[in-house]
């Protein structure tokens, strides 16, 4: 074989090639820079955003989130005094029985008994209490239940009814006491979190 002929074609398909890479055909381009992180990374979602845990159109917010005095039965006589306490939820106005729903999905770590939230100074009384604990590992608090619908381990989804309002309460008409708590543990103020989602 003559090896100037093979050079020849050699370099004739070399120059197509180039010409191929290099040129017009397709607009195609070549890139030799690394990709950057923000291509390769996982795509960031925006988190699951917070409901009002009743399916109640404007329900009715009788207690904010924040410093707030309470009236608490004196133990040595009939007359009360005011006592001031940190609210660190909302207490939403609901009809006994009214259904209560999961204002996230997550997981329920936490469902039964605590004293945590009674007011009045003998603390005898127990309320019903769900925390769900969510995947950003944000948690949120549904108080004085008259009956769980969920039960500790179990997943839930977003809207899922977890309880119903007790029948009485510490005030003068049955309330959800509901709240909020960021990955540090520390309660947040429901109303800015729920107006923000819900906002157009």
């Amino acid at each position: 074989m003559d090896i100037s002929r093979c050079c020849a074609c050699a370099l004739v398909l070399s120059g197509a090639l180039i010409f191929v890479l290099g040129g017009s055909w397709g607009e195609v381009a070549v890139s030799t820079s690394p990709l950057s992180a923000s291509t390769t990374g996982s795509v960031a979602l925006a988190p699951e955003p917070f409901h009002c845990p009743l399916a109640i159109k404007d329900a009715d917010i009788v207690s904010p989130f924040g410093q707030r005095d309470v009236i608490v039965a004196s133990t040595a006589a009939v007359s009360t005094a005011p006592k001031s306490e940190m609210h660190e939820g909302i207490d939403y106005s609901a009809a006994p029985g009214t259904e209560v729903r999961a204002a996230r999905s997550g997981k329920v770590i936490f469902a039964g008994f605590s004293k945590m939230y009674v007011s009045r100074a003998d603390k005898n009384d127990q309320s019903r209490l769900v925390i769900i604990r969510h995947a950003d590992g944000q948690s949120s608090r549904y108080v004085h239940l008259g009956a769980f619908r969920v039960r500790p381990g179990q997943d839930v989804r977003s809207g899922q009814v977890v309880g119903v309002v007790a029948e009485s309460d510490e005030w003068v008409a049955p309330v959800l006491h509901f709240e909020i708590r960021n990955i540090q543990g520390r309660a947040i103020d429901p109303e800015t979190v729920i107006k923000e989602v819900e906002q157009p």
